[in-house]
């Protein structure tokens, strides 16, 4: 067994706090139980959580099923009056995001950070990413990093503190400059979203003065990493793919994966994660889909407990070759809110479609469009890497009516696919923005 360097740091800290001599799934749960009954005594200190846990002392929590009698917090519940879920001065917030969240009406998320809770992320940053990076590898950073504790200057610290030297490109709006800072840079490695990162392996090959360039790694980072762009992306810039899960609510880093590229390790130090049934929020049995709900430990400017974060996923039933303790998350195969669901049970979602699209050699990128008249449409259009190359829809055709589900629910007339035609951008790939299934009627 292969113990990375992310898990080291993981077993060092439990076996500190726990004083036990040799990491096991018990001292997990003894130190995950008591990190549990600590995040309630500091939520108490805010008014949410005052209010919802005015029942419930730490003392009692025994174990885990005395833990799961404790309420969901919902997104619904941060927009509607983040200060409440404060528990430490407004002058000891370092920082605050502002998440915008589309169909949530009323106030937008924010997210409260301490100096300790960034230092946290750091941390975090710093051991994740030495799981696809060595120590004097040269790291380009496609993410925001203009403004003080952004995401793309934590990741910069972390990979600093790792003995990597970071820049700081921010999100690509041209592919060409990004291209040419990669080559005169002489990167080992790029920490990207899915689909920017796609253009820039798509359209070096265009270009004879980009078209040899090799990375040695590569992190994608998003809710949901469609596999094709994972492919795509190691075959054309020859280097493995590593995927992370996180989001802002759980201090953006939640899992990333180590080298045989099999799942998220979660940060199990940090975070409590349950996948539920999203109807009747019980855990389901290991191996089955659910939404993932997470806790955190140790924050203070803001700690959310049983937060339900609207992404599909599940744990993987085996161990990974790297440990045998921590659990392992599957990739995550997209957002509740986000998928048509048709009368039936079944439903379609955008990264369904994206496992189809981006297997298409000459597509860039393309939008989906649902139109709802007497019956359900969804318009494709087809935006190519080389306009002067026809897009063989036929190919497309193809493979929708090869994916067993997706041809299930043509035959079943819950959903009909048109392609539409050629495009010349899609805005929604560039800059931070996550491509959705768009609805017109």
């Amino acid at each position: 067994m292969i113990k990375t360097i992310y898990e080291k740091w993981m077993e060092d800290k439990i076996l500190k706090e726990t004083g036990e001599k040799k990491l096991s799934l018990e001292s997990l749960k003894l130190y995950q139980l008591n990190e549990i009954r600590n995040i309630i005594n500091t939520a108490k200190k805010g008014k949410f959580y005052k209010d919802v846990l005015k029942n419930i002392k730490s003392e009692d929590i025994k174990n885990f099923e005395d833990f799961k009698s404790i309420p969901f917090t919902t997104s619904e519940d941060l927009s509607n009056n983040p200060k409440n879920f404060l528990c430490v001065a407004l002058d000891q917030i370092s920082r605050i995001v502002t998440i915008n969240t589309s169909g949530t009406t009323g106030t937008s998320k924010r997210v409260f950070f301490t100096e300790n809770d960034l230092k946290g992320t750091i941390e975090f940053f710093k051991h994740g990413m030495l799981n696809l990076v060595k120590s004097g590898q040269r790291v380009l950073i496609l993410m925001p990093g203009s403004t003080p504790s952004s995401i793309g200057l934590l990741l910069k610290k972390g990979l600093n503190e790792a003995g990597c030297e970071a820049i700081i490109y921010g999100p690509v709006f041209d592919t060409l400059d990004a291209l040419e800072t990669l080559k005169l840079n002489k990167i080992d490695c790029i920490v990207g979203l899915p689909t920017q990162v796609f253009y820039l392996a798509k359209i070096k090959n265009m270009h004879e003065r980009y078209r040899n360039l090799k990375l040695k790694s590569i992190l994608l980072s998003a809710d949901y990493v469609p596999r094709a762009i994972c492919d795509a992306v190691s075959k054309d810039f020859n280097c493995p793919v590593f995927t992370h899960y996180g989001m802002t609510e759980m201090g953006y880093g939640g899992g990333v994966e180590c080298s045989a590229l099999n799942g998220y390790h979660m940060r199990d130090i940090d975070l409590y994660i349950e996948i539920i049934d999203p109807l009747t929020g019980k855990n389901v049995k290991e191996g089955n889909y659910g939404e993932v709900v997470f806790t955190t430990f140790r924050r203070e400017g803001m700690p959310l407990i049983r937060y339900k974060t609207g992404d599909i996923a599940r744990f993987l039933p085996n161990s990974c070759s790297c440990n045998d303790v921590f659990k392992r998350m599957d990739y995550v195969q997209g957002r509740l809110s986000e998928n048509l669901r048709f009368k039936d049970g079944s439903f379609i979602s955008i990264g369904m479609l994206d496992e189809i699209m981006f297997q298409i050699d000459n597509v860039l990128d393309y939008r989906a469009i649902i139109k709802e008249d007497e019956k359900k449409i969804i318009k494709l259009s087809i935006q190519p890497i080389n306009k002067e190359i026809p897009v063989r829809f036929s190919d497309i055709e193809n493979l929708i009516i090869k994916d067993k589900y997706l041809a299930t629910l043509i035959r079943n007339n819950n959903i009909f696919i048109e392609i539409t035609g050629i495009i010349d951008n899609v805005d929604v790939s560039n800059g931070m923005q996550k491509r959705k299934l768009e609805y017109r009627r």
